[in-house]
């Protein structure tokens, strides 16, 4: 006969998650919405991801460029954090933690702007990515100008 602990143990690493924060997710293209829910299935105890974009590509059957194109909106939201390449943090408002109480801890640390229920979500979501738009754009014209630039360089002749 087993003990109602040894019944109970596959349990334990089942981890606990508030989803009241998805309230308060915008609107997200499909791809966005898509990866945020493989990355809340990935998740470590406390929302961090251990992930490159190739490895959540295959993970989704995508394109490594779909995920590329994706990321920026689920930081413009908040929604996810890009902590150095291949690791990302869930927001803690959204993030899978071991009990609740780990929970409430994290979000009680959150600054107040950074939680999901203060201010007006949508029009800083917005804001952010518009942000993100332009600097996207600026970048493009910097390697536009270095490229011009490059095509009119006098050719050198070799020397013999």
């Amino acid at each position: 006969m087993t003990s109602a602990a040894e019944e109970w143990a596959p349990l334990r690493s089942v981890l606990w998650g508030s989803f009241n924060g998805l309230a308060y997710v915008p609107r997200l293209p499909p791809t966005a919405y898509t990866l945020f829910l493989h990355l809340l299935t990935e998740q470590e105890p406390g929302g961090l991801v251990v992930a490159t974009h190739d490895e959540l590509a295959t993970g989704l059957a995508m394109d490594r460029g779909m995920i590329s194109r994706a990321m920026p909106y689920l930081v413009a939201a908040r929604l996810v954090t890009v902590v150095r390449r291949g690791r990302f943090q869930i927001h803690p408002m959204l993030a899978a933690f071991e009990t609740p109480r780990d929970q409430q801890r994290a979000v009680k640390v959150l600054p107040k702007d950074m939680r999901l229920d203060e201010g007006d979500f949508e029009d800083e979501y917005e804001r952010r990515l518009e942000l993100h738009q332009q600097e996207k754009a600026r970048k493009a014209e910097m390697r536009s100008k270095v490229t011009s630039i490059a095509g009119r360089r006098p050719r050198l002749k070799p020397v013999r």
